[in-house]
């Protein structure tokens, strides 16, 4: 799974494609998950969008 990341990357930095992700994990999950390589990978390509616990709308 976590090939998918690497690969997006690869496309990021050509300028080729724009990858969107959105997910519930915060970012010390992610690198437990998928490593240290892939979690500094995703810093460098996205912006964070973080909504607190307590908002009712996330849209």
């Amino acid at each position: 799974m976590g090939e998918i990341p690497l690969s997006r990357y690869d496309l990021f930095v050509s300028r080729i494609a724009q990858t969107y992700l959105i997910t519930n994990l915060t970012s010390s999950e992610l690198e437990q998950c998928y490593g240290n390589r892939v979690r500094s990978r995703l810093r460098e390509m996205f912006n964070l969008v973080a909504f607190d616990k307590s908002s009712k709308d996330k849209r």
